[in-house]
């Protein structure tokens, strides 16, 4: 079977806390890791002709995916599906269906994890993929070939006669070094690349799925598991050394949910003796100075840390396992190991009652002196735990999500802020006042430009500056933020 696999568009996804212009391609273009893993699964341990199609990196609107899809003569489509970009999917799915109605159209990804009903319901959708997709995909195109009872396949829904047949959920993967690298090669013409990348060439890497954590605005789901080190460091080493990556970020929601784990893999890329630069996202309560000493022995020039609050209080509330005295050693010791650090915090939580207690974040961020600092609004996700307490607050109603869902339409309103006690005017207006007063002071601009190491890095840092000059006009717009 020809099987065509397609991260969609971001041209109508629901930016929840974010503006769209901190999530344009010139910021960055994160490689579609989720249908590459499942590309490269299916080419193992199948004979099927397997596409891929990047809608985000080519620029590319839903009419494109349905011309590739009839150009190719493919008999299966599978999309990438978060509940955000529903609007995208659903737009796809009908342009396939008025092109080539006989081709089979298939969902999977997060949103089919959480909402694998209203995913199979959607029109245009002849089946959804759930959970982890390489095994259950590929038995499902042995169904599809006729070589497989459809019912037999686990983890999937499907239409028959009408009606929605659900198959027993398939256990995820256990063992996640049994499961092939991300299929690079396939999109290698895409120069992907990361905020403020230093290198020329660069891409993404993920080392776990699911979260050990349990922060009430999170909705990645908690079935925590973890590729070896070992197994890590050979992606890495197949990226730096076979396709010419200088810099790689790993994306994983927590990726030193113990500093034993960071220091194995340290040790292991220093053995290897691999030369490349390279950032993760970190918590701030499982760092320490041997850990970061080690990672900078190891080409670590940068870590993201989910600070998110300026207060124990507010810690306490968002559920998040640090104290401030953590986040200040986070920081110190991350500046004394000669590593960049980031620090990500949300504007207008539920225990921020006014734009004075919002703006408090200024002096604290004053005093942790981050390198870089990212403001998004706290938005309740809607299978997060705090979406609830909205729905009993009388923010929101509590199928709001549902009837977008139903109908994933352009222009539907959802709740994308916390608006108890601010509106969505003045949190914008306060998250525009947070960027402003971080980054356009003179000092800042100054030490920036003086850390500055190749080409690459000043385009990516003008990129940037550009967005929070463009923030000055952002409008509280329903689905743009």
């Amino acid at each position: 079977m020809k099987v065509l696999l397609v991260n969609p568009p971001k041209n109508h996804q629901v930016w929840a806390g974010i503006p769209d212009i901190f999530n344009t391609r010139d910021i960055y273009m994160f490689p579609p890791l989720g249908i590459m893993t499942v590309s490269a699964y299916l080419k193992k341990n199948t004979g099927h002709e397997i596409h891929l199609m990047d809608c985000f990196a080519e620029n590319l609107r839903p009419p494109a995916v349905a011309e590739k899809a009839k150009e190719i003569g493919a008999d299966v489509v599978g999309v990438l599906t978060l509940t955000h970009n529903l609007a995208d999917v659903s737009m796809i799915m009908k342009e396939i269906k008025k092109t080539s109605p006989d081709i089979h159209t298939v969902i999977g990804g997060p949103h089919t994890y959480v909402y694998p009903h209203k995913a199979a319901a959607m029109e245009g959708v002849d089946s959804v993929v759930r959970g982890d997709g390489e095994e259950t995909f590929m038995d499902w195109l042995s169904a599809l070939s006729g070589e497989k009872d459809p019912s037999e396949v686990a983890g999937v829904l499907f239409k028959k006669d009408g009606e929605i047949i659900e198959t027993p959920v398939r256990d995820p993967v256990h063992d996640l070094d049994s499961l092939p690298f991300p299929d690079r090669k396939s999109l290698i013409q895409h120069k992907y690349y990361t905020p403020a990348m230093r290198r020329d060439r660069g891409t993404t890497l993920i080392t776990s799925r699911g979260c050990p954590h349990r922060c009430v605005f999170c909705s990645t789901h908690k079935n925590y598991r973890t590729r070896s080190p070992g197994n890590v460091v050979d992606e890495v080493e197949d990226c730096v050394e076979n396709l010419g990556i200088k810099e790689i970020l790993f994306i994983d929601d927590t990726f030193n949910s113990s500093p034993g784990r960071v220091i194995d893999i340290c040790n292991e890329i220093l053995k290897r003796k691999i030369k490349f630069e390279w950032g993760f996202k970190a918590a701030c309560h499982t760092v320490t100075p041997e850990m970061l000493k080690l990672a900078r022995e190891a080409g670590c020039t940068k870590i993201h840390y989910g600070v998110e609050t300026a207060t124990d209080e507010g810690l306490k509330y968002l559920n998040k396992k640090a104290s401030m005295e953590d986040i200040f050693n986070a920081f110190e010791w991350t500046k004394k190991a000669k590593i960049r650090a980031i620090a990500y915090m949300m504007v207008g939580c539920p225990y921020e009652k006014s734009k004075d207690d919002v703006l408090k974040i200024k002096d604290f961020i004053r005093k942790l002196d981050p390198d870089y600092v990212v403001h998004s609004l706290f938005s309740p996700y809607p299978d997060a735990p705090i979406f609830k307490k909205g729905v009993e607050l009388g923010l929101w109603e509590a199928d709001c999500w549902d009837k977008f869902m139903d109908n994933p339409a352009v222009d539907y309103d959802l709740p994308t802020v916390w608006e108890e006690h601010l509106t969505k005017d003045e949190l914008v207006d306060v998250m525009k006042i947070l960027h402003q007063d971080f980054y356009l002071s003179p000092r800042k601009i100054l030490k920036t430009l003086l850390t500055v190491k190749s080409i690459p890095e000043l385009v990516r840092m003008a990129a940037g500056g550009m967005s929070i000059i463009k923030l000055k006009s952002v409008r509280p717009d329903v689905r743009r933020i």
